[in-house]
């Protein structure tokens, strides 16, 4: 469920989270970029077909805090993508002491039930015979989004084709449906944003596929935390770090050099 990349002796630790059915892979080229830090980066609950007897947030972050005291981690700096920014704020939470920064990418900075949505279940691909046809429909969704870095075309190709696995002689998503639906479902029910914090804390948003609904929440979360830092990307896409990688990596390493939201 784990791995590490970059400086492995590195004595700044950054954790990863990605988003709701992603993988860890997401973060390979914003580690790629930044390899001169030790990132711990995590698969959700449910990823790869594996099958637990609770697959919520706050048991994933007993997971995440049973790694770090195993690598002997003291504090980390932490970004979480979509699901991966709830999730990270729900580990300050729990464990202050272990989280040296937060960086929200694209989520985290209101509490979904706010929208009033009824959960619905999603039924994940599966039974595909041939993978073909999954690779035309994932080039075909890499390429109808405009404006990003070169680089990030190919990244996010290769990366989505790899969202898809062998599962009983056919080809399916990788992630578990009942771990899916149970995180999604809880991401309206329960609210995991922090009320406070003297956590030096960032948010990204990618403007290009935010909602005005999203935006708006944008402009309570600065009131809220004055001393946050905020930055819209403007061609930015929600599957974020693997699209703008090289713009956001200069936000990350100016924000871990003079960090923002930390209150003296």
């Amino acid at each position: 469920m784990w791995t590490i990349y970059g400086n492995n002796t590195s004595t700044t630790t950054i954790v990863a989270i990605p988003a709701l059915g992603e993988r860890k892979e997401m973060f390979i080229p914003l580690a790629n970029y930044m390899n001169d830090v030790k990132w711990i980066v995590f698969d959700l609950p449910g990823s790869h077909k594996q099958q637990l007897a609770d697959y919520s947030i706050p048991a994933f972050c007993q997971l995440i805090h049973e790694v770090l005291v195993e690598q002997h981690i003291n504090q980390a700096h932490f970004i979480g993508s979509s699901l991966g920014a709830w999730a990270i704020q729900e580990f300050a939470d729990l464990f202050p002491q272990k989280v040296q920064s937060l960086t929200l990418l694209d989520g985290g900075h209101y509490f979904l039930g706010e929208r009033s949505e009824v959960h619905e279940e999603v039924a994940l691909a599966a039974n595909i015979e041939n993978f073909d046809d999954i690779a035309a429909a994932i080039h075909e969704q890499t390429y109808s989004m405009p404006n990003l870095e070169k680089q990030a075309y190919e990244h996010f190709e290769q990366y989505f084709l790899g969202n898809y696995i062998l599962h009983n002689d056919f080809y399916a998503h990788h992630c578990d449906e009942i771990a899916y639906n149970a995180l999604s479902k809880e991401l309206l029910t329960t609210n995991y944003c922090l009320k406070q914090t003297d956590i030096s804390l960032q948010l990204v948003i990618a403007e290009a596929s935010a909602d005005d609904f999203s935006k708006s929440k944008v402009i309570d979360f600065k009131k809220h935390f004055p001393h946050a830092h905020v930055t819209f990307l403007q061609y930015g896409q929600h599957y974020l770090p693997l699209t703008n990688t090289a713009e956001l990596a200069v936000i990350l390493q100016k924000f871990y050099e003079t960090p923002y939201g930390k209150e003296s």
